[in-house]
């Protein structure tokens, strides 16, 4: 894939110092189209909990820019990770975030699909007799600790092998706490700006002045940690001036449930503009450049 110039021009400067982006990184569709290609679907994204998968038919859907992932129970030791996309139009087969369905339908054209992904009834196309090469491609998918983990660099029409995953100081009993708080705030701001501001301070997941670790889970998903207690960030990049940061809370056993505390969203109400107007730090680049620079193209030293 040709990278934009406004892309290029970061390899180009890295080695002589200072970084000057053009302003096309931050709202260009090409840009946001690259990153969506070679960084957004690295390995692990975090997308939630597994309390929310509680029960036979239990789903949630998962977004990153154009790509959607429907992550669905059928039973307790069948969990799959769908494209959430009809085999038919590419329409979705599942538009609510969470829930709970015998089946996922497409609403487009009335393509009817098992919660394992096949095929079951194409409405307009009955005299469609084997199904059974239709199947709603499987990402590589597991779950950890409690943390509902997705490869969307691994796809196929049977789920690909779930690689190993670094969980570090994340507790053992996480798979077991009750989530104490879920918050989505929408923001009009570049996904870069978020990574560079949430990173650096991780400790407002927690809404707390320090933390005892955080575990980074691809480059879309942390941890924090701090006396026991969780929290998983994860920024949900929607266009190039569009993104979603979804909070979940998992306090530990015997922790005082922050229900009504919403630390990020509070935090970003009151920095917004210093957030938009914050050029990104060089470390910001050294780490972007080697994830989106083609292979031929070595990151500058």
């Amino acid at each position: 894939m040709e990278l934009p110039d406004s892309i290029k021009a970061i390899g180009d400067q890295l080695g002589g110092g200072d970084v000057t982006p053009a302003p096309e990184l931050f709202e260009a569709y090409d840009v946001f189209a690259a990153e969506m290609g070679q960084i957004f679907t690295q390995p692990w994204l975090a997308v939630d909990h597994a309390s929310r998968l509680g029960v036979d038919g239990d789903y949630v859907r998962a977004d990153v820019g154009s790509r959607s992932v429907v992550v669905v129970r059928e039973t307790a030791d069948q969990i799959h990770a769908l494209r959430n996309a009809c085999l038919h139009a590419g329409y979705r087969v599942c538009e609510a975030e969470s829930g709970r369905a015998e089946h996922l339908y497409c609403q487009y054209h009335g393509w009817y699909y098992a919660l394992d992904g096949r095929l079951t009834d194409p409405m307009l196309r009955p005299k469609l007799a084997d199904r059974s090469r239709f199947r709603l491609p499987r990402f590589a998918m597991q779950i950890q600790r409690g943390l509902i983990l997705v490869d969307l660099s691994a796809v196929g029409p049977e789920a690909p092998p779930a690689g190993p995953v670094e969980l570090g100081a994340i507790p053992e009993d996480l798979g077991e706490r009750i989530v104490s708080g879920r918050q989505r705030t929408k923001t009009t701001q570049n996904w870069k700006r978020l990574r560079q501001f949430l990173w650096a301070a991780p400790e407002l997941a927690l809404g707390v002045d320090g933390i005892d670790s955080v575990v980074e889970l691809g480059p879309l998903s942390f941890v924090a940690l701090r006396d026991g207690d969780a929290a998983l960030v994860r920024l949900v990049p929607r266009f190039p001036g569009q993104t979603d940061i979804e909070l979940v809370q998992m306090p530990a056993p015997g922790s005082a449930p922050r229900v009504d505390d919403d630390p990020i969203g509070d935090a970003l109400r009151e920095h917004g503009d210093n957030i938009a107007a914050a050029p990104l730090a060089h470390g910001f680049y050294g780490w972007y450049w080697p994830l989106i620079a083609p292979p031929e193209a070595p990151a500058a030293s």
